[in-house]
Protein backbone atom coordinates (compact mmCIF):
# COMPACT_ATOMS: atom_id res chain seq x y z
CA UNK A 1 0.00 0.00 0.00
CA UNK A 2 1.55 3.37 -0.92
CA UNK A 3 -1.01 6.59 0.11
CA UNK A 4 0.21 9.77 0.38
CA UNK A 5 -1.16 11.83 3.61
CA UNK A 6 -2.06 15.19 3.48
CA UNK A 7 -0.89 16.19 6.79
CA UNK A 8 -2.29 19.27 8.96
CA UNK A 9 1.14 19.48 10.12
CA UNK A 10 2.50 20.37 6.35
CA UNK A 11 0.91 23.83 6.24
CA UNK A 12 1.38 24.45 9.76
CA UNK A 13 5.31 24.26 9.30
CA UNK A 14 5.09 26.44 6.11
CA UNK A 15 3.53 29.08 7.70
CA UNK A 16 5.75 29.20 10.59
CA UNK A 17 8.59 31.53 10.73
CA UNK A 18 10.53 31.10 13.00
CA UNK A 19 13.30 28.32 13.50
CA UNK A 20 11.64 25.22 14.77
CA UNK A 21 13.21 22.11 16.62
CA UNK A 22 10.80 19.19 14.74
CA UNK A 23 10.73 16.43 17.46
CA UNK A 24 8.48 12.98 18.06
CA UNK A 25 9.36 9.48 18.12
CA UNK A 26 10.70 6.95 15.41
CA UNK A 27 8.51 5.89 12.65
CA UNK A 28 6.44 9.31 13.06
CA UNK A 29 6.83 10.25 9.57
CA UNK A 30 9.19 13.42 10.36
CA UNK A 31 11.88 13.09 7.49
CA UNK A 32 9.12 11.74 4.65
CA UNK A 33 7.16 14.86 5.72
CA UNK A 34 9.51 17.66 6.26
CA UNK A 35 11.40 15.99 2.73
CA UNK A 36 8.55 15.28 0.78
CA UNK A 37 5.63 16.62 1.54
CA UNK A 38 6.98 20.13 2.67
CA UNK A 39 9.38 20.27 -0.17
CA UNK A 40 12.02 21.89 0.80
CA UNK A 41 15.29 22.52 -1.23
CA UNK A 42 17.87 22.64 1.08
CA UNK A 43 17.77 18.81 3.14
CA UNK A 44 20.66 17.82 5.11
CA UNK A 45 20.29 14.49 6.50
CA UNK A 46 23.28 13.62 8.77
CA UNK A 47 23.70 9.48 8.97
CA UNK A 48 24.86 7.55 12.04
CA UNK A 49 28.65 7.77 10.71
CA UNK A 50 28.09 11.34 10.54
CA UNK A 51 28.44 11.61 6.67
CA UNK A 52 26.11 14.16 5.59
CA UNK A 53 24.00 13.91 2.64
CA UNK A 54 22.58 17.14 0.49
CA UNK A 55 18.80 16.18 -0.50
CA UNK A 56 19.65 12.50 -0.47
CA UNK A 57 21.99 12.43 -2.66
CA UNK A 58 24.96 14.32 -2.45
CA UNK A 59 27.69 13.50 -0.19
CA UNK A 60 29.17 16.63 1.72
CA UNK A 61 31.92 17.28 4.03
CA UNK A 62 30.77 18.79 7.96
CA UNK A 63 32.22 21.95 6.36
CA UNK A 64 30.53 22.00 3.23
CA UNK A 65 27.31 21.67 4.96
CA UNK A 66 27.70 24.58 7.43
CA UNK A 67 29.60 26.96 4.34
CA UNK A 68 26.25 26.10 2.54
CA UNK A 69 23.39 26.28 5.43
CA UNK A 70 24.91 29.53 6.24
CA UNK A 71 25.26 30.61 2.76
CA UNK A 72 21.25 29.72 2.24
CA UNK A 73 20.41 31.31 5.62
CA UNK A 74 22.01 34.52 4.53
CA UNK A 75 19.77 34.34 1.22
CA UNK A 76 16.56 33.82 3.11
CA UNK A 77 15.78 30.28 2.14
CA UNK A 78 14.53 27.67 4.07
CA UNK A 79 17.09 24.93 5.35
CA UNK A 80 16.45 21.78 7.27
CA UNK A 81 18.92 19.32 8.85
CA UNK A 82 17.36 16.39 9.60
CA UNK A 83 18.46 13.88 12.52
CA UNK A 84 20.15 17.18 13.74
CA UNK A 85 21.60 15.25 16.90
CA UNK A 86 24.31 13.55 15.63
CA UNK A 87 26.68 16.93 14.97
CA UNK A 88 28.04 18.54 18.26
CA UNK A 89 25.77 21.03 19.35
CA UNK A 90 28.83 23.89 19.03
CA UNK A 91 28.13 22.91 15.08
CA UNK A 92 24.62 24.15 15.23
CA UNK A 93 25.36 26.84 18.07
CA UNK A 94 27.85 28.63 15.26
CA UNK A 95 24.42 28.63 12.76
CA UNK A 96 23.00 30.82 15.38
CA UNK A 97 25.41 33.44 14.54
CA UNK A 98 23.01 33.66 11.26
CA UNK A 99 19.73 33.95 12.86
CA UNK A 100 17.49 35.21 12.55
CA UNK A 101 17.84 35.35 8.92
CA UNK A 102 16.20 32.54 6.53
CA UNK A 103 15.10 29.85 8.61
CA UNK A 104 16.43 26.75 10.16
CA UNK A 105 14.36 24.14 10.83
CA UNK A 106 16.27 20.87 13.11
CA UNK A 107 14.42 17.37 13.63
CA UNK A 108 15.15 14.51 15.84
CA UNK A 109 14.56 11.91 17.73
CA UNK A 110 16.60 11.68 20.41
CA UNK A 111 14.31 12.62 23.70
CA UNK A 112 18.02 13.87 25.39
CA UNK A 113 19.46 16.24 22.95
CA UNK A 114 16.24 17.76 22.09
CA UNK A 115 15.25 18.42 25.88
CA UNK A 116 18.65 19.65 26.34
CA UNK A 117 18.24 22.71 23.78
CA UNK A 118 15.55 23.99 26.25
CA UNK A 119 17.12 23.84 29.94
CA UNK A 120 18.46 27.02 31.01
CA UNK A 121 22.19 27.00 30.34
CA UNK A 122 21.49 25.59 26.27
CA UNK A 123 23.62 27.54 24.22
CA UNK A 124 20.83 27.22 21.88
CA UNK A 125 17.81 28.31 24.00
CA UNK A 126 15.56 31.07 22.41
CA UNK A 127 16.98 30.59 19.02
CA UNK A 128 13.79 27.40 18.13
CA UNK A 129 10.54 27.08 18.76
CA UNK A 130 9.72 23.65 19.63
CA UNK A 131 6.82 21.42 16.97
CA UNK A 132 6.30 18.19 18.22
CA UNK A 133 5.09 15.68 15.30
CA UNK A 134 2.68 12.99 16.52
CA UNK A 135 0.81 10.15 14.68
CA UNK A 136 -1.03 11.26 11.79
CA UNK A 137 -4.76 13.16 12.49
CA UNK A 138 -7.26 10.96 12.55
CA UNK A 139 -9.04 13.05 10.48
CA UNK A 140 -6.39 13.31 7.70
CA UNK A 141 -6.09 9.48 8.03
CA UNK A 142 -9.75 9.06 7.17
CA UNK A 143 -9.88 11.24 4.34
CA UNK A 144 -7.21 9.66 2.68
CA UNK A 145 -8.15 6.06 2.43
CA UNK A 146 -12.13 6.66 2.69
CA UNK A 147 -12.21 6.20 -1.15
CA UNK A 148 -10.38 3.66 -1.80
CA UNK A 149 -12.08 0.95 1.39
CA UNK A 150 -16.14 0.59 2.43
CA UNK A 151 -16.61 2.73 5.82
CA UNK A 152 -16.26 -0.03 8.40
CA UNK A 153 -12.73 -1.27 6.78
CA UNK A 154 -11.53 2.88 6.47
CA UNK A 155 -12.53 2.89 9.92
CA UNK A 156 -10.53 -0.37 10.72
CA UNK A 157 -7.58 0.64 8.87
CA UNK A 158 -7.32 4.25 10.20
CA UNK A 159 -6.86 3.08 13.77
CA UNK A 160 -3.12 2.07 12.65
CA UNK A 161 -2.32 3.69 9.75
CA UNK A 162 -1.97 6.36 11.46
CA UNK A 163 1.76 4.72 12.41
CA UNK A 164 3.16 6.52 9.16
CA UNK A 165 5.76 2.81 9.13
CA UNK A 166 2.82 0.72 8.95
CA UNK A 167 1.15 2.27 5.67
CA UNK A 168 3.31 0.42 3.21
CA UNK A 169 2.86 -3.29 5.30
CA UNK A 170 -0.62 -3.17 4.55
CA UNK A 171 -1.32 -5.77 1.12
CA UNK A 172 -4.95 -5.69 1.46
CA UNK A 173 -5.64 -7.80 3.96
CA UNK A 174 -8.43 -8.02 6.18
CA UNK A 175 -7.84 -6.13 9.78
CA UNK A 176 -7.15 -9.11 11.91
CA UNK A 177 -4.26 -10.71 9.38
CA UNK A 178 -3.06 -7.39 9.12
CA UNK A 179 -2.41 -6.91 12.95
CA UNK A 180 -1.44 -10.84 13.31
CA UNK A 181 1.08 -9.81 10.39
CA UNK A 182 2.47 -6.48 12.15
CA UNK A 183 3.00 -7.93 15.89
CA UNK A 184 4.92 -11.18 14.78
CA UNK A 185 6.69 -9.94 11.82
CA UNK A 186 7.89 -6.21 12.93
CA UNK A 187 7.99 -7.21 17.01
CA UNK A 188 11.58 -6.33 16.86
CA UNK A 189 10.08 -2.61 15.26
CA UNK A 190 8.10 -2.23 18.19
CA UNK A 191 9.97 -3.36 20.75
CA UNK A 192 13.05 -1.56 19.98
CA UNK A 193 11.27 1.44 19.89
CA UNK A 194 11.92 2.79 23.55
CA UNK A 195 16.13 1.62 22.94
CA UNK A 196 15.67 4.27 19.84
CA UNK A 197 14.19 7.55 21.57
CA UNK A 198 16.76 6.73 24.97
CA UNK A 199 19.45 5.62 23.73
CA UNK A 200 21.04 7.92 24.97
CA UNK A 201 20.21 7.95 28.52
CA UNK A 202 21.81 6.05 31.38
CA UNK A 203 20.97 1.80 31.04
CA UNK A 204 19.07 2.24 34.56
CA UNK A 205 17.23 5.01 33.50
CA UNK A 206 16.41 2.74 30.07
CA UNK A 207 15.23 -0.12 32.03
CA UNK A 208 13.05 2.20 33.91
CA UNK A 209 10.75 3.04 30.57
CA UNK A 210 11.37 -0.65 29.25
CA UNK A 211 9.87 -1.79 32.26
CA UNK A 212 6.55 1.01 32.30
CA UNK A 213 5.75 0.60 28.88
CA UNK A 214 5.61 -3.36 29.31
CA UNK A 215 3.52 -2.28 32.72
CA UNK A 216 0.65 0.03 30.65
CA UNK A 217 0.76 -2.31 27.36
CA UNK A 218 -0.12 -4.66 29.65
CA UNK A 219 -3.02 -3.23 30.83
CA UNK A 220 -1.87 -1.14 34.49
CA UNK A 221 -3.34 2.05 33.91
CA UNK A 222 -2.69 3.76 37.61
CA UNK A 223 0.73 5.42 38.00
CA UNK A 224 0.31 4.08 42.01
CA UNK A 225 0.33 0.32 40.74
CA UNK A 226 3.36 1.49 38.58
CA UNK A 227 5.36 2.24 41.06
CA UNK A 228 4.71 -0.37 43.27
CA UNK A 229 6.01 -2.82 40.92
CA UNK A 230 9.07 -1.35 39.96
CA UNK A 231 9.74 -1.18 43.47
CA UNK A 232 9.62 -4.81 43.98
CA UNK A 233 11.46 -5.32 40.90
CA UNK A 234 14.00 -3.00 42.69
CA UNK A 235 13.82 -0.09 39.83
CA UNK A 236 13.37 2.59 42.24
CA UNK A 237 14.42 2.77 45.82
CA UNK A 238 10.53 3.89 47.27
CA UNK A 239 7.17 3.26 46.28
CA UNK A 240 4.74 6.22 45.14
CA UNK A 241 3.63 8.08 41.89
CA UNK A 242 6.04 10.66 42.48
CA UNK A 243 8.94 8.47 41.98
CA UNK A 244 7.84 7.51 38.22
CA UNK A 245 5.93 10.40 37.24
CA UNK A 246 8.50 12.12 35.23
CA UNK A 247 9.44 9.26 33.20
CA UNK A 248 5.76 9.03 32.45
CA UNK A 249 5.86 12.77 31.10
CA UNK A 250 9.23 11.91 29.39
CA UNK A 251 7.71 8.97 27.73
CA UNK A 252 4.17 11.69 26.74
CA UNK A 253 6.27 13.93 25.34
CA UNK A 254 7.99 11.24 22.81
CA UNK A 255 4.46 9.81 22.00
CA UNK A 256 4.80 6.49 23.64
CA UNK A 257 1.95 7.13 26.03
CA UNK A 258 -1.11 8.81 26.21
CA UNK A 259 -2.49 10.25 28.98
CA UNK A 260 -6.36 9.99 29.11
CA UNK A 261 -8.60 12.18 32.23
CA UNK A 262 -11.07 10.39 34.00
CA UNK A 263 -14.30 12.64 34.08
CA UNK A 264 -15.19 11.42 37.81
CA UNK A 265 -11.80 12.54 39.26
CA UNK A 266 -9.94 15.79 39.73
CA UNK A 267 -6.26 14.29 39.82
CA UNK A 268 -6.87 10.66 38.52
CA UNK A 269 -5.54 9.89 34.91
CA UNK A 270 -5.58 6.93 32.41
CA UNK A 271 -2.21 6.03 31.27
CA UNK A 272 -2.01 4.05 28.06
CA UNK A 273 0.34 3.53 24.76
CA UNK A 274 0.00 5.71 22.37
CA UNK A 275 0.74 3.40 19.47
CA UNK A 276 -2.58 0.59 19.02
CA UNK A 277 -0.31 -1.84 17.20
CA UNK A 278 2.31 -1.48 20.29
CA UNK A 279 -0.80 -1.70 23.00
CA UNK A 280 -1.47 -5.00 21.37
CA UNK A 281 1.60 -6.21 21.00
CA UNK A 282 2.66 -5.62 24.62
CA UNK A 283 -0.32 -7.06 25.44
CA UNK A 284 0.28 -9.89 23.74
CA UNK A 285 3.74 -10.22 24.70
CA UNK A 286 2.38 -10.26 28.06
CA UNK A 287 -0.15 -13.01 27.96
CA UNK A 288 1.57 -15.42 25.02
CA UNK A 289 5.49 -14.19 25.59
CA UNK A 290 5.17 -13.69 21.84
CA UNK A 291 8.71 -12.03 21.99
CA UNK A 292 10.10 -15.16 22.37
CA UNK A 293 7.78 -17.29 20.92
CA UNK A 294 5.91 -17.75 17.64
CA UNK A 295 2.08 -18.11 18.00
CA UNK A 296 -0.41 -19.07 14.86
CA UNK A 297 -3.33 -16.86 13.80
CA UNK A 298 -5.94 -19.15 14.98
CA UNK A 299 -4.22 -19.76 18.81
CA UNK A 300 -3.65 -15.41 18.63
CA UNK A 301 -7.24 -15.02 16.91
CA UNK A 302 -10.32 -15.17 20.14
CA UNK A 303 -7.62 -12.03 22.05
CA UNK A 304 -6.74 -10.35 18.48
CA UNK A 305 -9.94 -9.50 18.01
CA UNK A 306 -10.98 -8.20 21.64
CA UNK A 307 -7.71 -5.77 21.19
CA UNK A 308 -8.29 -4.74 18.37
CA UNK A 309 -11.97 -3.51 19.22
CA UNK A 310 -10.85 -1.81 21.92
CA UNK A 311 -8.57 0.00 19.63
CA UNK A 312 -11.17 0.71 17.19
CA UNK A 313 -13.24 2.15 19.82
CA UNK A 314 -10.47 4.71 21.49
CA UNK A 315 -9.39 5.46 17.45
CA UNK A 316 -13.01 6.69 16.96
CA UNK A 317 -13.11 8.46 20.13
CA UNK A 318 -10.19 10.56 18.81
CA UNK A 319 -12.13 11.14 15.82
CA UNK A 320 -14.52 12.52 17.50
CA UNK A 321 -12.26 14.86 19.64
CA UNK A 322 -10.96 16.03 16.71
CA UNK A 323 -14.39 16.79 14.80
CA UNK A 324 -15.45 18.51 17.51
CA UNK A 325 -12.66 20.46 18.72
CA UNK A 326 -13.11 18.66 22.22
CA UNK A 327 -11.00 16.63 24.85
CA UNK A 328 -11.12 12.66 24.86
CA UNK A 329 -11.81 11.18 28.77
CA UNK A 330 -13.19 8.25 30.48
CA UNK A 331 -15.41 7.48 32.92
CA UNK A 332 -14.01 4.35 35.13
CA UNK A 333 -16.05 2.81 38.48
CA UNK A 334 -16.95 0.19 40.36
CA UNK A 335 -20.80 0.32 38.80
CA UNK A 336 -19.96 1.25 35.00
CA UNK A 337 -17.16 1.95 32.55
CA UNK A 338 -17.91 4.46 29.83
CA UNK A 339 -16.17 4.50 26.83
CA UNK A 340 -15.52 7.51 26.18
CA UNK A 341 -16.63 11.24 27.09
CA UNK A 342 -16.10 14.36 24.92
CA UNK A 343 -15.47 17.41 27.00
CA UNK A 344 -15.45 21.08 26.26
CA UNK A 345 -14.63 23.81 28.64
CA UNK A 346 -14.58 20.67 30.96
CA UNK A 347 -18.24 19.40 30.64
CA UNK A 348 -19.59 16.69 28.93
CA UNK A 349 -20.54 17.40 25.62
CA UNK A 350 -20.88 13.88 23.96
CA UNK A 351 -21.16 10.57 25.48
CA UNK A 352 -20.24 7.54 23.24
CA UNK A 353 -20.46 3.48 23.12
CA UNK A 354 -18.61 1.71 20.49
CA UNK A 355 -19.90 -1.57 19.47
CA UNK A 356 -18.07 -3.22 16.44
CA UNK A 357 -19.91 -6.12 15.92
CA UNK A 358 -23.45 -7.30 16.06
CA UNK A 359 -25.87 -4.78 17.59
CA UNK A 360 -29.14 -6.02 19.39
CA UNK A 361 -31.76 -3.06 21.16
CA UNK A 362 -30.81 -4.64 24.41
CA UNK A 363 -26.70 -2.88 23.95
CA UNK A 364 -28.45 0.71 23.45
CA UNK A 365 -31.19 -0.02 26.41
CA UNK A 366 -27.81 -0.79 28.32
CA UNK A 367 -26.15 2.13 27.02
CA UNK A 368 -28.79 4.35 28.14
CA UNK A 369 -29.04 2.92 31.42
CA UNK A 370 -25.13 3.43 32.42
CA UNK A 371 -25.51 7.21 31.17
CA UNK A 372 -28.88 8.41 32.59
CA UNK A 373 -27.30 10.43 34.85
CA UNK A 374 -25.42 12.41 32.23
CA UNK A 375 -26.67 15.53 30.69
CA UNK A 376 -25.23 15.14 27.32
CA UNK A 377 -25.65 14.19 23.45
CA UNK A 378 -25.23 10.62 23.41
CA UNK A 379 -23.81 8.39 20.68
CA UNK A 380 -24.13 4.94 19.90
CA UNK A 381 -21.21 3.79 17.20
CA UNK A 382 -21.62 0.32 15.08
CA UNK A 383 -20.65 -1.14 11.88
CA UNK A 384 -23.91 -0.93 10.38
CA UNK A 385 -26.57 0.95 11.66
CA UNK A 386 -29.92 -1.20 11.88
CA UNK A 387 -31.54 -0.08 14.73
CA UNK A 388 -32.56 3.51 15.80
CA UNK A 389 -33.64 5.62 19.08
CA UNK A 390 -35.17 8.70 19.62
CA UNK A 391 -32.70 8.83 23.27
CA UNK A 392 -29.54 8.11 21.51
CA UNK A 393 -28.07 8.88 17.85
CA UNK A 394 -26.82 5.91 16.19
CA UNK A 395 -24.02 6.03 13.74
CA UNK A 396 -22.82 3.34 11.71
CA UNK A 397 -19.52 3.48 10.15
CA UNK A 398 -20.93 4.98 6.80
CA UNK A 399 -22.27 7.99 8.98
CA UNK A 400 -19.42 8.40 10.91
CA UNK A 401 -17.22 9.13 7.73
CA UNK A 402 -19.93 11.45 6.23
CA UNK A 403 -18.52 14.67 4.75
CA UNK A 404 -21.04 16.85 6.59
CA UNK A 405 -19.91 15.35 10.13
CA UNK A 406 -16.44 16.05 8.93
CA UNK A 407 -17.65 19.66 8.54
CA UNK A 408 -19.11 19.81 11.97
Amino acid sequence: MDYIINRKEVEQIKKENAWLLVYGRRKIGKTFLLRQLCGFENYYLVKKNRDILSNGEKKLSLEEMLSNVKKSLCDGKTVVIDEFQRLDESDIEELTTIHPKGRLIISGSSFRITRKIFEPNSPLLGFFSPFKMDFINPVDIVKAIKKEFEPSRTIELSTFLREPWLIPLYNNEDIMHFVYNAITRSKYIISGLVGEIFNEEDRNFTSKYEALLNLIGSGTWNPGKMSSVLYSRELINEPGQSHIIQYLKNMKEMALVEKVKLLNSKKRHYWRLASPIAGIYYYMDDRYNIGERDISFEEAKPMLELLINLQIQDSIADYFADIYNGRKEYYISPEREIDFIITRRNKADIIGEVKWKKVVKSDIEKFKYNTRHFNAKKVFICKKGVIEDDDVEVVDAEKLLNSQLLKK
